[in-house]
């Protein structure tokens, strides 16, 4: 009788054990599975953090025109297209190169003709860039400038 009770209570404690065990791996997985994906943020250029705001995905009207943008940050926007660093350069999912952008971003003018030239050539570099790079445009937040 007492063997029977000594073989109980060790049957029960080797299925408690794998049961924790089972527990253990399976936490383990989970974890795995949820940690996002890595991104190359430890290597952005200067002046550029994880956390610096850029133009997400564009809002557009009723008659496809482009209206805003979603503001996001740098590490989800890298996030989003599946950047790496491959031979140094910084590059997205489909191997084409990403540049960063700073649209012209004044709360003082200069004055609308020179505003307007600068807001121009801008646009123009902006447009050469993107025929080449992938193009990732800072967000410029004129409250934060007053």
């Amino acid at each position: 009788m007492k063997i029977f009770f000594i073989m109980t209570f060790v049957l029960f404690g080797i299925i408690q054990i794998n049961e924790q065990c089972g527990k253990n791996e399976k936490q383990s997985t989970n974890k795995k599975m949820s940690q996002p994906v890595q991104t190359p943020i430890d290597q952005l250029p200067e002046g550029i953090a994880p956390d610096t705001e850029v133009e997400g995905r564009a809002i557009k009207n009723d008659k496809g025109g482009i209206n805003s943008y979603e503001v996001t940050i740098v590490e989800k926007r890298l996030i989003e297209l599946k950047a790496k660093y491959e031979e140094g350069k910084l590059v997205d999912g489909k191997k084409k190169e990403i540049q960063f952008f700073k649209r012209l971003c004044r709360g003082v003018s200069q004055g609308f003709e020179e505003d307007e030239q600068e807001r121009l050539r801008l646009e123009n570099e902006l447009a050469e860039l993107q025929k080449k790079y992938t193009v990732v445009i800072l967000y410029c937040d004129l409250r934060k400038l007053m």
